[in-house]
């Protein structure tokens, strides 16, 4: 992954990626779950989509 545009490709995935979750979290799982822990669910998502994100750009940056 060297290229601005596989780095812009691969989070445009990861984005996509965190949005189909989510949506098939709230659409079969969240029932299940209250509400502190569907917040903290999708909190988690969001820290690890972040930190793949920020995995595919650190070398950009440095």
């Amino acid at each position: 992954m060297n290229s601005l545009g596989s780095r812009v490709a691969g989070t445009v995935i990861v984005d996509v990626s965190w949005l189909v979750f989510i949506l098939l979290f709230l659409a079969f799982f969240a029932g299940s779950f209250d509400l502190w822990q569907t917040i903290a669910i999708f909190l988690a998502s969001i820290i690890v989509a972040g930190s793949i994100i920020a995995v595919l750009w650190i070398k950009w940056v440095l």
